[in-house]
C-alpha cells in the first residue's frame, strides 16, 4: 500500500542515491514512492530501486512536479526539491499529523535552507513583503513545501504552470485550499534541510529559477493577487500542458551562454561591495586626515 507519494522536479542525479535513503529514514512504517521528474535518463543503478519512478520531462519545474502528480498512487501527497535531504521521522510526523484532519487540510512542511532554519511567523503569507498584496489575506498560511490529500490536490487542479517555479505556484495552491475550506497545520518538527542559499558555487545552477521568478512568475502573481481571490479554488489539473515543454531557461542554448556571463559578473560585484565595505572606514579616515591637514 502506498500511503505517500514524494514527487520531485529534479536535475541533481548525484543527489538522488542520498535523498532516496533519507526518505526511507523519514517514513517510518508508512508505505512510500519516490517520483523523480527531470530531463535526460535516469543512473540505472537508481532505476533498481524499489518504490522509485523517473518521468523525463525537460518543462519548468511546476510542469515537472504537476506531470509527476499525475503518475502519483499515493493516499497523500508531497513535494520537495533535489537538493536536499528529509530528516529522521520528519515524513512520518507529517502523516500522523495529516491522517486525523479533513481531506480539504494540509501540512505545512518546516524546512531549513543554507543552514537557516525559518521562525514561526515565516509560515504566515503577510510577514513577506511580496506577498502583501490586496489579494493575500491576513489569515493565508503558506506551504512551500506541503503535505495533503492527493485526491483533494487533483480536485483543486494542483499547481498553476503558468508560474515556472514552484514557490509561487505552492502559495497559489495553499490559497486556494484555504479558501475551499482546508486548514494548514505547520510540522511538529523540521522535515526537510535544502542546500538552497546564495553560495557563489550554487549561482549558475540556480541562476534559471531567479529569472523565472522575476521576469515572469512574480509580475503575473502580482497582477493576479492585486485583486480579490477568495473565491478561486478551482483550476484545470491538466493545465501543465499549455506551458512549454522545453523550459528555456535552463535548456535553450542563449540561456546556456548567458548564466555563467551574468553570474560571473554579479559575483565580482558582490566582490567589489564587499571590498568597499571592508575598507570604508579606513578611506574615510585617510580623506579626513588629508583634509584635516589643509
Amino acid at each position: 500500500m502506498i500511503d505517500l507519494s514524494i514527487i520531485m522536479p529534479g536535475i541533481r542525479k548525484q543527489n538522488w542515491r542520498l535523498l532516496y535513503d533519507s526518505v526511507v529514514e523519514s517514513i517510518g512504517a508508512y508505505g512510500y514512492e519516490l517520483i523523480i521528474v527531470g530531463p535526460g535518463e535516469c543512473p540505472s543503478e537508481l532505476l533498481e530501486l524499489e518504490k522509485f519512478q523517473f518521468v523525463s520531462d525537460r518543462g519548468c519545474p511546476s510542469r515537472a512536479a504537476q506531470i509527476g502528480a499525475s503518475y502519483a498512487a499515493g493516499q497523500y501527497m508531497t513535494w520537495a526539491s533535489d537538493d536536499g535531504v528529509y530528516l529522521p521521522n520528519g515524513l512520518r510526523r507529517c502523516i500522523d499529523l495529516l491522517k486525523g484532519k479533513t481531506s480539504r487540510d494540509g501540512v505545512v512542511i518546516r524546512y531549513s535552507e543554507g543552514g537557516n532554519s525559518p521562525n514561526i511567523m515565516h509560515w504566515h503569507a503577510r510577514t513577506h513583503r511580496d506577498l502583501q498584496l490586496p489579494g493575500v489575506l491576513d489569515s493565508y498560511a503558506i506551504a512551500p513545501l506541503g503535505m495533503y490529500y492527493l485526491k483533494n490536490f487533483i480536485d483543486l487542479g494542483g499547481w498553476d504552470c503558468k508560474y515556472e517555479h514552484l514557490n509561487l505556484s505552492t502559495h497559489d495552491f495553499a490559497f486556494r485550499v484555504q479558501n475551499n475550506g482546508g486548514h494548514l497545520y505547520l510540522s511538529p518538527d523540521e522535515v526537510f534541510r535544502c542546500a538552497w542559499s546564495n553560495a557563489e558555487g550554487d549561482a549558475v545552477e540556480y541562476f534559471p529559477v531567479d529569472q523565472a521568478y522575476w521576469k515572469n512568475d512574480y509580475p503575473l502573481f502580482k497582477k493576479d493577487y492585486e485583486k480579490d481571490q477568495s473565491s478561486r479554488t478551482i483550476i484545470d489539473f491538466d493545465n501543465w500542458e499549455n506551458v512549454p515543454s522545453v523550459w528555456q531557461r535552463r535548456h535553450g542554448k542563449k540561456n546556456i551562454i548567458l548564466a555563467p556571463i551574468v553570474v560571473t559578473f554579479r559575483l565580482m560585484k558582490k566582490k567589489f561591495e564587499k571590498w568597499v565595505k571592508k575598507y570604508r572606514k579606513y578611506f574615510l579616515w585617510r580623506i579626513n586626515k588629508l583634509f584635516s591637514r589643509i
